[in-house]
């Protein structure tokens, strides 16, 4: 009777402990291993640096910037599930100057384009900060885009950007398992501005 009542707690405590089937970062080359392959700039510099970094054997550099919404992407299309919340971070570092440093959702539906703060604090030069929060996804209709990105610093402020996680359900594993589940569209060419 002991015996099956500690194996039955052992069990709850083993499921209460693993994330929910397919949670995972949903992100490709989250800490830049791969160089900048699956991310994109937004108006601006990016390139994969092996100084300083946070982790792994590379980071992002993102240069060239000439306002504060210009920094790195990717898109989140078909990576992510309408109504789910997604925890999202990111670490950062500056190079030239101090300032606040944010994490945004750039969003495009039926109803228009959106831009979500996902996670906002002052970063410094000469250590990493961690970007942390989380965003539910609630798209109206078709999404046309739907991008995570790192921006904020003002003007002329260089920055690098490693170790990025949008942990959350993965769409794909979802789509596999119901064919009848949600699509979206791609990314359409050209450049975001705001």
């Amino acid at each position: 009777m002991v015996k099956c009542l500690c194996s039955c707690l052992f069990l709850s405590l083993l499921v209460s402990f693993t994330p929910a089937f397919g949670d995972a970062n949903v992100l490709k080359n989250p800490g830049f291993e791969n160089g900048i392959e699956d991310w994109a700039d937004r108006s601006c510099k990016i390139e994969a640096v092996t100084t300083p970094i946070h982790s792994g054997a590379k980071s992002a550099k993102v240069s060239g910037r000439t306002a504060e919404w210009q920094g790195i992407k990717q898109s989140l299309l078909g990576k992510v599930l309408n109504g789910k919340t997604y925890k999202i971070s990111a670490w950062v570092r500056l190079e030239n100057a101090d300032s606040d440093t944010m994490i945004s959702i750039e969003q495009a539906d039926d109803k228009g384009t959106v831009y979500k703060n996902v996670a906002k604090a002052p970063v410094g030069k000469t250590e990493w900060v961690e970007l942390s929060g989380e965003f539910t996804l609630d798209a109206s209709g078709t999404l046309k885009t739907l991008d995570v990105y790192i921006e904020g610093p003002p003007q002329d402020v260089n920055f690098f950007v490693d170790d990025v996680v949008v942990f959350g359900p993965e769409a794909t594993k979802v789509q596999q398992a119901d064919p009848n589940a949600a699509k979206t569209e791609p990314n359409a060419p050209g450049k975001n501005a705001k």
